[in-house]
C-alpha cells in the first residue's frame, strides 16, 4: 500500500455506485457480485461500495459488508479505483471497519488506488469534526472521501442535528492532507460554498451524487450515479461528453445523439426517485444480474407500475 505522500489522485468521471446483492434469505448474493462487477467495470472510471445510498450499508449487518468487499478486491483488482464506504454506527464501528478494510487489502496485497468513504455525521456532530477525521486516518495510510448526504442523516431522527457539515468545519477538515475529496447530496449553493472553502486545496475533489444535476451542470470530477449499474455504456458516453464537451464540438450529430440520450437518463432519473435501491434491484434482477431483487429490511418497495415504467424506458437504450 502507497503511503500518504504517494496517495493516488481521485477518480475523475463516473462513480458508480454498487447496489449490495442479497439472496432472499438476506445473506451476500456472491454470483450477483460476480455478474454486476463484470456488467459496470468496463465503463466505470472508479467503483463505490458498500455506500449509504445504493449501498444500504447503514441498514445492512457489518459482516456483509466486510464479506463484499472481500470479494470485490480480488474481482477488481486494481483496474479502476475503488472507494470502500467505512460508515458504522459509532465512531469505533467506523475504525474498526476501516482499520479491516486496510489489513484485508494489505493481506490481498491489493494493487490499485484505493480510497475509503465516510458520512461522519451518521455518528458525529459537527463540534470536533475535523479533530475526529484526522485521529480516524492517523492510523489509516489510505485518503478518505467524505460524504454528505443530509437526507441520510435525516434518517438518524436526532432532534437539533445538523444534517450538512458546517462550511467552515468543512474548511478545517478539507485542509487535512488525508482527506482527498467530497460526494455531495443537496443544495448547490452549499456545494458552491464548498467549492470556495477548499479553495487551497486544487486537486480536492468534489462529486455530484443528483444525477439530473450533473446532466444538465456537470462538476469539475465527476457524478457518483448508482443508475449507472442499469446502463453502464450509455452512462459513460454521455458523463464524458459532460466532462469534456470539446469533442464533440464539432460534430452536430453526434451532439443531438448524447443530448436526447442525457434527457431519457434524466427520465430514468425521475422515474427512480422514491425507492431508489428497490427499484434498481428489481430492473438488475429481471435483466439475469442479480439472483434476487431482495433489498434490506424496512426498504422502501417499488410499486409493480413503476418497475413496468422503468423496464419499459430501458428497453429503449442500446447498451
Amino acid at each position: 500500500m502507497a503511503n500518504r505522500e504517494c496517495s493516488p489522485t481521485p477518480p475523475e468521471g463516473l462513480i458508480i455506485d454498487l447496489v449490495t446483492p442479497l439472496t432472499g434469505a438476506g445473506s451476500l448474493d456472491v454470483a450477483g457480485v460476480d455478474r454486476l462487477a463484470a456488467r459496470v467495470l468496463p465503463a466505470a472510471d472508479a467503483l463505490l461500495a458498500g455506500s449509504p445510498l445504493a449501498g444500504e450499508a447503514l441498514d445492512l449487518p457489518l459482516e456483509i459488508r466486510k464479506e463484499l468487499f472481500a470479494h470485490l478486491l480480488p474481482l477488481v483488482g486494481g483496474m479502476v479505483p475503488l472507494i470502500l464506504g467505512i460508515t458504522g454506527q459509532s465512531y469505533e464501528e467506523t475504525r474498526n471497519l476501516a482499520v479491516w478494510v486496510l489489513e484485508e487489502a494489505r493481506r490481498r496485497r491489493y494493487p490499485g488506488p484505493l480510497f475509503l468513504a465516510d458520512l461522519p455525521l451518521w455518528y458525529h456532530s459537527n463540534r470536533g469534526l475535523p479533530l475526529s477525521c484526522q485521529t480516524l486516518m492517523a492510523e489509516l495510510p489510505l485518503p478518505l472521501i467524505l460524504l454528505n448526504l443530509p437526507r441520510v442523516v435525516r434518517r438518524r431522527g436526532v432532534r437539533f442535528k445538523h444534517l450538512n457539515i458546517r462550511t467552515q468545519v468543512f474548511k478545517k477538515a478539507a485542509s487535512l492532507p488525508e482527506v482527498r475529496g467530497l460526494i455531495y447530496q443537496g443544495e448547490m449553493g452549499r456545494f458552491l460554498h464548498y467549492h470556495h472553502a477548499a479553495g487551497a486545496r486544487p486537486g480536492f475533489a468534489f462529486y455530484e451524487t443528483d444525477e439530473a444535476r450533473f446532466l444538465t451542470r456537470p462538476g469539475a470530477w465527476g457524478v457518483v450515479s448508482a443508475g449507472a449499474q442499469l446502463l453502464p455504456g450509455t452512462w459513460q458516453r454521455v458523463a464524458r461528453a459532460c466532462l469534456h464537451p470539446e469533442d464533440a464540438a464539432d460534430d452536430p450529430p453526434r451532439r443531438y445523439e448524447l443530448w436526447e440520450l442525457s434527457n431519457r437518463l434524466q427520465q430514468v432519473y425521475q422515474l427512480s426517485q422514491g425507492s431508489p435501491v428497490a427499484l434498481w434491484k428489481q430492473a438488475l434482477s429481471v435483466k439475469g444480474v442479480l439472483s434476487s431483487p431482495a433489498a434490506a429490511p424496512n426498504a422502501p418497495q417499488a410499486a409493480p407500475d413503476a418497475v413496468e415504467k422503468l423496464l419499459e424506458l430501458l428497453a429503449g437504450f442500446a447498451e
